[in-house]
């Protein structure tokens, strides 16, 4: 996988290089381009949405609070289900549309405008764009259900887009995908974004099998949904997935800003000391005897358990108890974007209801639980002795509730999944937060920022109700 670069520094360069005797040329400002490459952008839209997925800032992503995978040592409004105070909710929305959706679509226009690349790289750049935008909207339907797609990005052409019905944009984006995954599986070039390709340094046959990976993600979500076609989706989709840790999708931070991990910036570039291990979490892997405790945190007890300060949102003093382990700290640390042991749990769950995935249920369960632990740095040993333990031990008769509970917990550095997860399963049991005295929510509502500028489209958005405790459309159960 390619490491970050910097890309503002070559897009300075592109721009400020070279020179010439036309005296127009001092006509230009050199400082503000009119127009940026192609790749740039694409590479710009890929760090967006990985720092947007990686992030723990409270500002910005609260997932791993939402998950109940950490807690908070002193201020605790986020742990307890909070949006409103820091805008939460809008910050997702600037986030994913001005930023990653707005790179995608500029980029779209500089591929279709070229007249260097032949047709089949422009395709191929397309389909990876395609990809990226089928995650990006996908993020936000889980988040928040219904939202601006068909009239989406449009700017001063329509300042107040419609809301889309979620079921609706999850079936586009499945069209989508599909034909990203026909033009991929049949081309080998990427041209000039290979050297900007963050994730897979311009292997297509990689972006193939993400492509799919996502496809089966979006599938499983609608395996409870009537009519939704998930199990000829995920069928379609299982033979092209991951096969390894080798494949997942993620891209390597750097050691020095501003290309670290989001992750090494809230946990200790800003010196913040409040981020706790979560009950929630430490209760099941202290049952499990899970050997990935001490990696997922630190400060365990002589025991080598995690600890907590009790109930999830309660405030406790930060040095008694378990923190986010070390490796959170590493300023290289990856950002996951979707990782192998996701896509094994998908099979294991699609292959539990009978759907033809190729494997039994059991088997991509173990290889579930086996490529978290190898991902954590374990070995195959280690994982084959957990898998033994009583709560963890494959049983059919209990397949959702080990499906859902192990795949949560492999989900440590994928908050946004991890909460997922548990909607997908209703596993494991969230708990009733100190001060909000309720479990985790459903889904975002929508942010003020938004009923100022879009009050009619948003007030009929989810058949005009926008409560924390609504449900997405394939959260059913």
């Amino acid at each position: 996988m390619k490491s970050i670069i910097n890309y503002s520094l070559v897009l300075f360069l592109l721009i400020a290089v070279g020179c010439t005797k036309d005296i127009d040329q001092f006509n230009n400002n050199d400082k503000s381009p009119t127009t940026v490459p192609a790749n740039s952008l694409f590479a710009n839209a890929t760090v967006e949405l990985m720092d947007y997925l990686a992030s723990p800032n409270v500002n910005v992503n609260t997932f791993r609070l939402w998950s109940q995978h950490w807690t908070q040592s002193t201020y605790t409004d986020e742990s307890n289900f909070q949006l409103i105070n820091r805008n939460i909710n809008g910050e997702v929305m600037e986030r994913m549309y001005a930023r990653v959706l707005r790179d995608v679509k500029e980029c779209r226009g500089f591929v279709n405008a070229s007249a260097t690349n032949s047709e089949a790289v422009k395709n191929t750049q397309l389909a990876v764009l395609d990809v990226l935008e089928v995650c990006a909207y996908s993020i936000l339907v889980d988040i928040f259900n219904d939202v601006p797609y068909s009239e989406a990005l449009m700017g001063v052409d329509n300042l107040s887009p419609a809301y889309d019905d979620a079921s609706t944009i999850y079936s586009s984006l499945a069209t989508t995908l599909d034909g990203a995954i026909t033009v991929l599986s049949g081309s080998s070039d990427m041209g000039d974004f290979a050297g900007s390709d963050l994730i897979y340094a311009g292997s297509t046959s990689h972006w193939t099998m993400l492509a799919n990976s996502l496809k089966l993600r979006m599938a499983m979500r609608m395996a409870d949904v009537a009519g939704s076609g998930s199990q000829a989706m995920a069928e379609a989709a299982a033979a092209g997935v991951f096969a390894s840790n080798d494949d997942h999708a993620y891209i390597m931070y750097q050691s020095s800003t501003p290309n670290t991990n989001p992750l090494w910036e809230d946990l200790v570039q800003s010196g913040r000391t409040d981020f706790l291990a979560s009950v929630t979490l430490a209760d099941i892997m202290n049952a499990t005897n899970d050997p990935r405790r001490a990696i997922y945190f630190r400060n365990l007890d002589s025991t080598g358990a995690i600890t907590t300060s009790g109930q999830h949102g309660l405030d406790g003093a930060y040095a008694d108890f378990s923190q986010p382990g070390d490796i959170l700290e590493v300023p290289t640390h990856p950002g996951v974007l979707l990782s192998y042991a996701e896509v094994c749990f998908h099979l294991a769950d699609a292959a539990n209801r009978g759907w033809n995935v190729g494997g039994d249920a059991e088997t991509h369960y173990k290889n579930g639980v086996s490529a978290s632990m190898l991902q954590w740095g374990s070995d195959q040993a280690t994982a084959d002795a957990f898998l033994l333990e009583t709560d963890v031990a494959w049983d059919a008769s209990m397949a959702e509730q080990r499906i859902g509970t192990q795949k949560w917990v492999a989900m440590y550095d994928q908050g946004l999944e991890a909460w997922c997860t548990w909607k997908m399963y209703d596993y494991p049991a969230m708990g009733t937060a100190a001060q909000a005295g309720t479990i985790t929510p459903t889904r975002y509502n929508y942010s003020v920022d938004e009923y100022s500028v879009n009050s009619t489209n948003v007030s009929a958005a989810n058949g005009g109700s926008d409560l924390t405790t609504d449900k997405v459309f394939w959260d059913v159960d």
